[in-house]
């Protein structure tokens, strides 16, 4: 079998979760079939968005075999002609793949579609900030599809209520996000002994590290380190993940708002921009608990990375992390409550065997259930029930 990912995010480029869910799939998946990922870039250079593909197989990972500088739409229907995919895989919404989705659909409309939904645009109206050309996009896509990917039952709950009649025409498969334990080993030291020399002699590190954006409740962390810093707690926050531009609208203000709130605090918080994998991995080992503030997710890394490495995690208790962790894996605050979360990282500060008696049962149920080898089986499970239907609709829910 051979499929196409189209996709913004692949290799060093990651850009957020869904990075690390191609990287991770596609490493996994080459095993089985044949990956191509059609990369979608802007070139600074040019000053055009451009495309690379890339070929991941049993021989080679990740294999430059095309280079298209110009006319992104046009370059991938001629390129999928000339492979002849069993099918294509959308990950994201945004008006240049509702482009290349309209194309595709007017030019190679036999061709099964895939679509892989890690966020839901008209779910998160009045949460998240989207254009308002993702939510023409989004619709596009999920009528398109032949089969459709969620990541648990809390994301098929979202699309069900956001597209009722759509989704109940669907093929709805679920299968999890996943992770490699392999890649937690890897550190930086020159970013640890620069985290190192900001930290204060034995101090309780608490970190976060997530995109800057609106309802990811970075708002509400940074309460809390206020509430516990006036107490006289001896503790010292870490908030990374800041980014200098984004697709969401307003993005700016709320960077701006967090770095305000940040700048009160002083040397109590210590804020990084975006990381990679080695310095995410350092990070990991520096914290003694990671905080998820978010106000909504579907299946996030910010619960999935920590538990993994072997950290304590207190997470806003908000569905999906409650079908990912128990509290006996997990301790959970109430969404928006700075007071209720600086409760429970005093809980973890006063009682560290609790916080890695959490953070044992955690990684064991990681790696029970989002090993990447396992969810890759599930992918390929999903795309032969689609490439062996006779429609490109398939009317079945999995």
């Amino acid at each position: 079998m051979k499929i196409l990912f189209v996709t913004f995010e692949f290799g060093e480029h990651v850009l957020g979760g869904l990075g690390r869910v191609i990287n991770g799939l596609t490493q996994e998946l080459r095993h089985h079939l044949v990956v191509d990922v059609y990369h979608i870039y802007f070139d600074p250079k040019i000053m055009s968005i451009s495309a690379k593909v890339y070929r991941c197989d049993k021989n080679s990972y990740g294999k430059l075999i095309a280079k298209y500088p110009f006319r992104y739409g046009t370059s991938l229907i001629r390129h999928v002609k000339n492979e002849k995919y069993d099918l294509i895989q959308f990950f994201s919404v945004h008006w240049i793949i509702g482009n290349i989705i309209n194309r595709v659909n007017k030019e190679l409309s036999d061709l099964k579609i895939v679509y892989s939904i890690h966020s839901l645009i008209k779910y998160e109206k009045g949460i998240r900030l989207n254009p308002n050309s993702f939510f023409k996009c989004e619709q596009k896509l999920i009528e398109s599809a032949s089969s459709i990917h969620v990541l648990n039952k809390t994301s098929f709950d979202y699309l069900k209520s956001s597209y009722d009649e759509l989704s109940v025409q669907k093929n709805v498969a679920i299968i999890p996000n996943g992770v490699n334990l392999d890649d937690f080993y890897e550190d930086d030291m020159q970013f640890r002994r620069k985290i190192k020399g900001k930290l204060k002699d034995h101090v309780f590190v608490v970190s976060c590290m997530s995109r800057w954006a609106h309802g990811k409740g970075l708002e509400y962390f940074l309460d809390a380190a206020e509430i516990l810093l006036k107490k006289g707690r001896r503790v010292q926050f870490i908030l990374g993940g800041r980014k200098w531009i984004s697709w969401e609208m307003k993005w700016y203000s709320y960077m701006w708002k967090i770095d305000k709130a940040a700048k009160r605090i002083k040397d109590g918080v210590i804020i990084l921009d975006w990381l990679n994998s080695t310095q995410r991995n350092t990070l990991f080992s520096l914290s003694d608990v990671f905080i998820m503030p978010s106000e909504l997710e579907y299946f996030p890394y910010s619960i999935l990375e920590p538990a993994a490495a072997g950290v304590p995690i207190i997470s806003s208790d908000i569905p999906c992390v409650r079908e990912m962790l128990t509290d006996k894996e997990c301790l959970f605050f109430q969404p928006g409550n700075s007071n209720d979360l600086a409760a429970k990282i005093e809980l973890l500060m006063d009682s560290a065997e609790l916080g890695w008696k959490l953070a044992e049962r955690a990684k064991k149920r990681v790696v029970r259930e989002c090993d990447w080898k396992n969810i890759a089986s599930q992918y390929v499970d999903m795309y032969q029930l689609v490439a062996d239907s006779t429609d490109k609709q398939v009317v079945k829910l999995v």
